[in-house]
């Protein structure tokens, strides 16, 4: 890890394009590569309507072929695209890496916001020059992220995800707070939590609370996550055909929820089938203790005078006969 300050002058760039045959180019080398998660469509049509508007940056290495400072995707684009030779601009070769990094990062940071992969990728490019406090000092708001060594910790290993993960957060199927969290699981346990989100397409709290039931249930019961999640019960709802997505994504959780929390469930399968019993006129409710911590319930009651709550009380204290089931 680099301990460099922040005091790098911006290589110098060629003030007029040169020709360069694509076929010179390594697209294989990710030197100074940002990019990650992107559709190249809405740029090939651009370039076949109008032609390449800025040029991509470009370094000559030693062996006479080019590295992409910044353009990874109009590169691309124009190599889909047929075409054999266009205009670039050129890097002196004297500057470092480091100074060359700053000038790609600088270049797509003016006029696009990163993706959280292309965020990870671009602290960890950083890293090989500079210190995790400049990092986060000068950097991370720069990528619309707290200037924390937290964020950066967390950041750093998005990019290292398996590709199906890193493909599932760009197309916001996982969340990216989901995905910290599957970061700090073994690289097995990444990928069956993550095909299970995959699978129910959950929101993100849904989502936080399916890792944590699985992993939870695994430490409780000395089991890996793969083993919970490839339980016989989960694997029928995901293959019912008579369920919808979002039934199926309810049902999962409604699963582990009894499975990480059996007391709580059979608890609360009591106490539900005990307050069905009492016939509440309309505008009544009663709401049982949050987790069943005490043994104080909530009566509610909407009404517009007098007269009204006295009768919906009384309605109420009909209700509450001797055969009820009990509560406790």
């Amino acid at each position: 890890m680099g301990t460099k300050q922040f005091d790098e002058k911006v290589p110098a760039v060629s003030q007029s394009a040169d020709a360069v045959d694509l076929k010179s180019i390594d697209p294989d080398d990710a030197t100074f590569r940002l990019s990650y998660g992107f559709y190249l469509e809405p740029l090939k049509e651009s370039i076949r309507r109008i032609g390449l508007i800025n040029p991509p940056l470009l370094r000559k290495r030693p062996d006479g072929r080019y590295q992409i400072v910044s353009g990874y995707k109009r590169i691309l684009a124009l190599k889909e695209l047929g075409i054999s030779f266009a205009a670039c601009q050129l890097v002196s070769p004297e500057p470092g890496d480091d100074a060359c990094l700053l000038l790609g990062f600088y270049d797509n940071i003016s006029h696009r916001e990163f993706n959280p992969i292309e965020k990870s990728m671009a602290i960890n490019r950083l890293l090989a020059h500079y210190s995790e406090e400049m990092i986060v000092r000068d950097f991370l708001p720069l990528l619309k992220l707290q200037p924390h060594i937290t964020q950066l910790r967390a950041y750093q290993t998005l990019c290292l995800l398996d590709t199906g993960i890193r493909d599932a957060i760009i197309d916001g199927i996982i969340d990216v707070q989901s995905a910290l969290r599957l970061s700090r699981q073994d690289p097995e346990s990444q990928e069956c939590l993550a095909q299970l989100l995959v699978d129910l397409r959950l929101s993100v709290s849904k989502q936080a609370e399916v890792i944590n039931c699985v992993v939870e249930i695994g430490l409780r019961d000395g089991v890996s996550p793969q083993t919970v999640t490839s339980d016989l019960e989960i694997r029928s709802i995901l293959t019912n055909d008579k369920l919808n997505r979002p039934q199926k994504g309810d049902a999962v959780l409604r699963l582990l929820r009894e499975k990480r929390y059996p007391r709580l469930t059979a608890k609360e399968r009591q106490v539900k089938g005990a307050l069905s019993r009492i016939k509440l006129p309309p505008g009544a409710s009663i709401t049982p203790p949050p987790f069943f911590e005490d043994d104080h319930y909530c009566l509610s009651v909407c009404f517009t005078g007098w007269e009204e709550l006295k009768e919906k009380l009384h309605m109420v204290d009909a209700s509450i006969t001797e055969d009820l089931p009990s509560l406790e």
